[in-house]
Protein backbone atom coordinates (compact mmCIF):
# COMPACT_ATOMS: atom_id res chain seq x y z
CA UNK A 1 0.00 0.00 0.00
CA UNK A 2 1.32 3.57 -0.71
CA UNK A 3 1.64 6.13 2.26
CA UNK A 4 -0.47 5.87 5.42
CA UNK A 5 -3.41 3.32 3.83
CA UNK A 6 -2.19 0.77 5.84
CA UNK A 7 -2.49 2.69 8.88
CA UNK A 8 -6.45 3.24 8.31
CA UNK A 9 -6.96 -0.30 7.27
CA UNK A 10 -4.87 -1.11 10.71
CA UNK A 11 -7.34 1.30 12.95
CA UNK A 12 -10.39 0.50 11.41
CA UNK A 13 -9.36 -3.27 12.47
CA UNK A 14 -8.33 -2.37 16.24
CA UNK A 15 -11.44 -0.57 16.80
CA UNK A 16 -13.84 -4.15 15.45
CA UNK A 17 -11.63 -5.93 17.16
CA UNK A 18 -11.61 -3.60 20.40
CA UNK A 19 -15.42 -3.44 19.77
CA UNK A 20 -15.38 -7.34 19.70
CA UNK A 21 -13.62 -8.01 22.91
CA UNK A 22 -16.34 -5.24 25.10
CA UNK A 23 -19.44 -7.32 23.49
CA UNK A 24 -17.65 -10.33 25.38
CA UNK A 25 -19.20 -9.02 28.70
CA UNK A 26 -18.16 -8.88 32.37
CA UNK A 27 -16.93 -12.95 32.74
CA UNK A 28 -14.36 -12.39 30.15
CA UNK A 29 -10.57 -11.17 30.79
CA UNK A 30 -10.94 -9.50 27.36
CA UNK A 31 -13.62 -7.44 28.14
CA UNK A 32 -11.83 -4.75 30.00
CA UNK A 33 -9.44 -3.95 26.83
CA UNK A 34 -12.45 -3.05 24.67
CA UNK A 35 -13.00 0.33 25.06
CA UNK A 36 -8.94 1.20 25.09
CA UNK A 37 -8.83 -0.85 22.15
CA UNK A 38 -11.40 1.19 20.54
CA UNK A 39 -9.90 4.28 21.69
CA UNK A 40 -6.66 3.42 20.57
CA UNK A 41 -7.92 2.67 17.03
CA UNK A 42 -9.97 5.76 16.70
CA UNK A 43 -7.43 8.13 17.95
CA UNK A 44 -4.78 6.25 15.36
CA UNK A 45 -7.59 6.18 12.72
CA UNK A 46 -7.71 10.69 13.10
CA UNK A 47 -4.27 11.54 14.26
CA UNK A 48 -1.75 9.91 12.14
CA UNK A 49 -2.75 9.37 8.85
CA UNK A 50 -0.57 12.34 6.55
CA UNK A 51 0.28 10.81 2.80
CA UNK A 52 -3.23 9.17 1.60
CA UNK A 53 -4.02 8.42 -1.55
CA UNK A 54 -7.54 9.08 -3.02
CA UNK A 55 -10.15 6.62 -1.74
CA UNK A 56 -8.27 6.01 1.55
CA UNK A 57 -8.17 10.08 1.90
CA UNK A 58 -11.84 10.55 1.15
CA UNK A 59 -12.59 7.48 3.45
CA UNK A 60 -10.58 9.46 6.04
CA UNK A 61 -12.42 12.79 5.85
CA UNK A 62 -15.81 11.20 5.82
CA UNK A 63 -14.70 8.81 8.95
CA UNK A 64 -13.46 12.70 10.46
CA UNK A 65 -17.06 14.21 9.43
CA UNK A 66 -18.46 11.19 11.13
CA UNK A 67 -16.49 11.76 14.34
CA UNK A 68 -17.25 15.47 14.54
CA UNK A 69 -20.85 15.03 14.17
CA UNK A 70 -21.24 11.95 16.42
CA UNK A 71 -19.41 13.65 19.21
CA UNK A 72 -22.76 15.82 20.08
CA UNK A 73 -25.16 13.20 18.53
CA UNK A 74 -23.72 10.68 21.44
CA UNK A 75 -24.01 13.42 23.75
CA UNK A 76 -26.97 14.31 23.64
CA UNK A 77 -28.64 11.29 23.27
CA UNK A 78 -27.36 9.74 26.19
CA UNK A 79 -27.97 13.25 27.94
CA UNK A 80 -32.11 12.84 26.10
CA UNK A 81 -32.08 9.48 27.28
CA UNK A 82 -30.42 10.15 31.53
CA UNK A 83 -33.29 12.79 31.79
CA UNK A 84 -36.25 11.59 29.92
CA UNK A 85 -39.41 11.29 32.25
CA UNK A 86 -39.39 7.62 32.58
CA UNK A 87 -39.68 6.93 36.00
CA UNK A 88 -40.39 10.28 37.31
CA UNK A 89 -40.23 13.53 36.49
CA UNK A 90 -38.47 15.26 34.22
CA UNK A 91 -35.14 16.79 34.46
CA UNK A 92 -35.93 19.80 32.04
CA UNK A 93 -31.89 21.76 32.23
CA UNK A 94 -30.75 18.06 31.34
CA UNK A 95 -33.51 17.83 28.49
CA UNK A 96 -32.64 21.01 26.82
CA UNK A 97 -29.03 20.36 26.91
CA UNK A 98 -29.40 16.92 25.47
CA UNK A 99 -31.92 18.45 22.64
CA UNK A 100 -28.89 21.15 22.11
CA UNK A 101 -26.19 19.27 21.67
CA UNK A 102 -28.81 16.97 19.45
CA UNK A 103 -29.16 20.08 17.10
CA UNK A 104 -25.84 21.37 16.98
CA UNK A 105 -25.11 17.69 15.60
CA UNK A 106 -28.01 18.23 12.91
CA UNK A 107 -26.19 21.62 12.39
CA UNK A 108 -22.75 20.52 11.68
CA UNK A 109 -24.76 17.73 9.37
CA UNK A 110 -26.78 20.50 7.53
CA UNK A 111 -23.63 22.78 7.30
CA UNK A 112 -21.29 20.69 5.26
CA UNK A 113 -23.89 20.53 2.78
CA UNK A 114 -22.99 23.39 0.16
CA UNK A 115 -26.65 23.56 -1.60
CA UNK A 116 -29.87 22.23 -0.86
CA UNK A 117 -31.42 20.15 -3.60
CA UNK A 118 -35.34 19.59 -4.32
CA UNK A 119 -33.85 15.79 -5.34
CA UNK A 120 -31.73 15.70 -2.23
CA UNK A 121 -35.00 16.55 -0.22
CA UNK A 122 -37.16 13.58 -1.85
CA UNK A 123 -34.63 11.55 -1.22
CA UNK A 124 -34.52 12.50 2.44
CA UNK A 125 -38.09 12.44 2.79
CA UNK A 126 -38.38 9.09 1.17
CA UNK A 127 -36.08 7.82 3.82
CA UNK A 128 -37.26 9.09 6.75
CA UNK A 129 -40.78 7.91 5.21
CA UNK A 130 -39.23 4.36 5.46
CA UNK A 131 -37.96 4.49 8.49
CA UNK A 132 -41.10 5.68 9.94
CA UNK A 133 -42.81 2.79 8.43
CA UNK A 134 -40.42 0.26 9.72
CA UNK A 135 -40.70 1.73 12.81
CA UNK A 136 -44.42 1.47 12.84
CA UNK A 137 -44.72 -1.98 11.77
CA UNK A 138 -41.93 -2.93 14.19
CA UNK A 139 -44.42 -0.90 17.11
CA UNK A 140 -47.28 -2.84 15.67
CA UNK A 141 -45.66 -6.67 15.65
CA UNK A 142 -44.63 -5.72 19.12
CA UNK A 143 -47.91 -5.36 20.08
CA UNK A 144 -49.29 -7.92 18.81
CA UNK A 145 -47.49 -10.74 20.00
CA UNK A 146 -47.40 -9.13 23.12
CA UNK A 147 -51.45 -9.34 23.23
CA UNK A 148 -51.30 -12.95 21.65
CA UNK A 149 -48.79 -14.20 24.22
CA UNK A 150 -50.46 -15.57 27.20
CA UNK A 151 -48.58 -15.93 30.50
CA UNK A 152 -48.33 -20.06 31.31
CA UNK A 153 -47.58 -20.27 34.76
CA UNK A 154 -45.17 -18.90 37.31
CA UNK A 155 -42.23 -20.85 37.57
CA UNK A 156 -41.62 -22.76 41.22
CA UNK A 157 -39.20 -21.06 43.74
CA UNK A 158 -35.91 -22.35 44.54
CA UNK A 159 -35.08 -25.35 46.50
CA UNK A 160 -32.92 -24.54 49.56
CA UNK A 161 -29.93 -26.31 47.46
CA UNK A 162 -30.59 -24.27 44.49
CA UNK A 163 -30.25 -20.80 46.62
CA UNK A 164 -27.02 -21.92 47.80
CA UNK A 165 -25.65 -22.26 45.11
CA UNK A 166 -26.79 -19.08 43.03
CA UNK A 167 -25.69 -17.03 46.19
CA UNK A 168 -22.32 -19.08 46.03
CA UNK A 169 -21.91 -18.15 42.44
CA UNK A 170 -22.40 -14.69 42.58
CA UNK A 171 -20.18 -13.91 45.70
CA UNK A 172 -17.51 -15.94 44.10
CA UNK A 173 -18.05 -13.50 41.21
CA UNK A 174 -18.54 -10.44 42.82
CA UNK A 175 -15.51 -10.31 45.26
CA UNK A 176 -13.16 -12.67 42.55
CA UNK A 177 -11.57 -15.90 42.95
CA UNK A 178 -8.27 -17.50 42.69
CA UNK A 179 -9.34 -18.12 38.79
CA UNK A 180 -9.61 -14.38 38.64
CA UNK A 181 -12.93 -14.25 38.07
Amino acid sequence: MVGDEWLIWTSLLIIVVGYSFHRMGPPFERSRFGFPLMLLGLTCLVLLPEELADMESDLHSSILRSVALMIPLSIGTTQILRYSPNYGDARTPGLASGWLFVAISWYILYSEKSVISLSGITSGLLVLSGALVSLVAIIIGTFLLERSTVLKHESEPLSNEEEELVRAILERHMRGDEHGN
